[in-house]
């Protein structure tokens, strides 16, 4: 089962670029963030609905091509951990929560059940962190957590 959460705060800060409310909209001129959370099982085959996810907020947010790519390749190196992590401690269930802001996609994972308290390190190989290094603007795994960052191209 996947499920799917909405929240728009209010924010006193610059509006989101792109959002542009339809006419007659009451959110009109309303600075916000959004948050969306995924809750999936942790299981490889669900790494794509986080990858579509990222690309489809980013694109909303106007990145540019490259860096939704690079944004899909971060969500999946993300996920991908947190679904190994999941299995190493026998959890059957992850969170995403993708935040929008002003000109950023943060994006926070994870594993929701299982034992995540033990404090081991996600295994992060050298080429995943590589990968997340080339990809993101900002990362860190810890556990069965972790927190990638990419921000929109500057005009």
């Amino acid at each position: 089962m996947i499920s799917l959460r909405l929240f728009e705060v209010p924010r006193t800060q610059l509006p989101l670029a792109s959002y542009e409310p339809a006419h007659g909209d009451e959110r009109k001129g309303r600075s916000m963030t959004a948050e969306i959370t995924m809750t999936l099982p942790a299981e490889s085959r669900f790494v794509a609905t986080t990858r579509v996810t990222s690309a489809s907020l980013a694109a909303e947010l106007e990145f540019g091509v490259n860096r939704i790519e690079e944004l899909r390749a971060g969500v999946n190196e993300l996920a991908a951990v947190l679904v190994e992590w999941a299995e190493d401690h026998d959890a059957k269930s992850m969170t995403l929560t993708f935040r929008v802001d002003d000109d950023q996609l943060e994006v926070i994972g994870e594993v929701v059940d299982g034992n995540t308290s033990n404090g081991a390190q996600a295994g992060l190989d050298a080429l995943t962190a590589q990968i997340l290094a080339g990809v993101t603007d900002e990362y860190e795994i810890s556990g069965g957590r972790g927190r990638i960052v990419k921000r929109r191209d500057p005009e």
